[in-house]
């Protein structure tokens, strides 16, 4: 699907095509979500936790909230979403207000089976030629640009933290708890997502993939299943299907965005 994004008349306009897929993997039932608004501009993948109901219900709850969101705030008279008008807001202020609504969202429906339910969230929102990237927890937004794979995200997982702090990652606990993580919507009280902006190109290629999926597809790998081309669905299906073949256990989802004119 190719559309022009919307934005104000003096904005920069990009020409984008947007795909996405999602498979089980080897698991009972898929806990992983996508979105893909691109009248919004909008392109999400949570992958939820809290057992077998509640992963599912968190995943899709939070990034149903957050589109919603993103939706309310479409200027009809300009097509663009409008932003707050306190002091610093911008696409990262109405971003970060979405997630934290479907944070509250979350934590209203943490009961009985879903009492342990939060996801996390990595999330693209094109405005102006830029993407705002947002992300919370282990899903990642990745940027390909010139044959070259650069991670536009930070884990927030113990393992993550540790090696920031240049402490020793080999030892059992970090081995033990390499994958569990130290932010989620709906995993704390309150919530503080990561955003990052990033100026976009003709031929620029963004990935948001689940574990499920770079886990199993390093980052050389997925950039030569990008370079066999065709459009972002076809991308985004032979990304899930390289990782499904390649062993992955997990549910495994990807939102693939390639940028074809800016300007």
């Amino acid at each position: 699907m190719n559309i022009f994004l919307p934005r104000r008349p003096e904005s920069a306009m990009a020409r984008i095509d947007s795909g996405a897929a999602t498979h089980v993997g080897r698991r009972p039932n898929n806990e992983d979500s996508y979105c893909r608004r691109p009248e919004l501009g909008f392109f999400a993948v949570a992958d939820g936790l809290g057992g077998h109901e509640g992963g599912e219900v968190a995943s899709q709850l939070v990034l149903s909230t957050v589109a919603d969101f993103l939706a309310a705030q479409v200027d009809p008279e300009q097509s663009a979403l409008s932003t707050p008008g306190e002091p610093g807001g911008g696409p990262e202020s109405l971003i970060v207000q979405a997630v934290r609504l479907a944070h509250q969202e979350v934590h209203a429906r943490q009961c009985g089976k879903l009492s342990m339910m939060a996801s996390t969230l990595t999330s693209v929102l094109l405005r102006d030629g830029e993407a705002v990237v947002c992300n919370l927890g282990d899903s990642r937004t990745f940027l390909v640009r010139g044959g070259l794979l650069r991670r536009l995200t930070r884990d927030h997982t113990v393992l993550a933290e540790m090696e920031e702090a240049g402490l020793d990652t080999s030892n059992p606990f970090a081995v033990m708890h390499r994958n569990s993580l130290t932010g989620a919507v709906g995993m704390e009280a309150s919530v503080d997502p990561e955003c990052t902006r990033v100026a976009l190109q003709p031929g620029d290629v963004l990935v948001l993939a689940s574990d499920g999926l770079y886990e199993p597809v390093p980052p050389d790998l997925m950039v030569r299943l990008l370079d066999q081309g065709g459009s972002a669905q076809e991308m985004a299906e032979r990304l899930v299907i390289e990782a499904y073949n390649r062993g992955g256990t997990d549910n495994i989802t990807g939102v693939v965005v390639r940028v074809q004119e800016v300007g």
